[in-house]
């Protein structure tokens, strides 16, 4: 009898093994998560510069940690991705929430910071300066405030208003990490009231004479064309007067107006463009030390002045 429980046992035993073995590559397609590994290994790829594909790793993290105390985070640093990667609308949508429905929370004045730096990145200075000046008028970490003061500086700066900048970067607290670099930039500041700059007026004036207005902003190949074109049909105009092809020579003065008036069109526009190119020019020749790429650390900081705390 006990023999037969024995082998019966053995038979059970054997069944068993043969149904895990057969179940187990099934079991071994189902992957535990863990959420500590996945927001690191997200971070990482986002470090990594691949924000579209963070995007989506951030999206799954709130999905399946839905309770985790990082989802807010996990939020705001979507927002980020979409910032580096210059979706700035996208880029709005994720920080808006942060400042409606938690005016006073932790990462709201955060979120209008880099509202502000959206707007920035695009060249949009009045909605960038309303950003930053809130953050300036309404948030008390020193941190925050002297960033927010220092961007401000360089929205200035894209309005070429050059001695309001030096005025703003010389608030920067001492005892930031952005003060020596803000202390250089309010002196290197007031030197953009000094580029070589065109007066388009000027040029305008000058164009009256087709080629000289494009002489004065240095584009001599459009000057030569200018005064040749608008030359060969004045002269053409008038052998036609002369021939008494009166028709032809209305025509070839009618054309000829449209060619002189673009002449000076185009020297006004050239004189703008070149001013345009000589401001970028110096802006782009200043060091700016405002770095979110550390925005992503844990306890990291944004550039060289913010300590942002998740």
């Amino acid at each position: 009898m006990g023999k037969i429980i024995i082998n019966t046992l053995l038979f059970f035993a054997a069944v068993t093994g043969l149904f895990l073995l057969s179940v187990s590559p099934v079991l071994s397609d189902h992957i535990i998560i863990n959420s500590d590994e996945h927001f690191d290994f997200t971070r990482s790829i986002m470090n990594d510069g691949d924000y579209t594909r963070a995007i989506v790793e951030f999206e799954r993290f709130i999905h399946f940690f839905s309770g985790d105390s990082r989802v807010p985070r996990a939020r705001l640093l979507i927002g980020m991705c979409y910032l580096n990667d210059r979706r700035y609308e996208e880029a709005r949508e994720i920080f808006y929430p942060f400042i409606t429905s938690e005016p006073d929370g932790p990462l709201s004045a955060k979120a209008v910071f880099l509202v502000g730096e959206s707007y920035y990145q695009q060249g949009i200075s009045k909605e960038a300066e309303y950003y930053f000046v809130q953050v300036i008028e309404k948030h008390s970490n020193s941190d925050l405030k002297n960033a927010a003061l220092y961007r401000l500086g360089w929205t200035r700066m894209q309005k070429n208003k050059w001695r309001e900048a030096s005025a703003v970067f010389k608030t920067v607290e001492k005892d930031s990490l952005l003060y020596e670099n803000s202390r250089e930039l309010a002196a290197q500041s007031l030197k953009g009231e000094e580029l070589p700059e065109k007066n388009p007026a000027y040029a305008g004036t000058l164009a009256i004479i087709p080629g000289l207005g494009h002489a004065y902003v240095s584009r001599y190949r459009d000057a030569t064309v200018s005064f040749l074109v608008n030359g060969l049909i004045l002269w053409a105009a008038v052998q036609a007067f002369h021939n008494d092809q009166d028709v032809l020579g209305g025509i070839l003065a009618f054309v000829e107006l449209g060619f002189y008036t673009g002449n000076i069109y185009s020297a006004v526009n050239a004189a703008h463009k070149h001013n345009r190119t000589v401001q970028n020019d110096f802006r782009e020749s200043l060091q700016d030390k405002l770095d979110l790429s550390l925005f992503t650390a844990e306890k990291g900081r944004i550039g060289l002045a913010l300590t942002f705390q998740f």
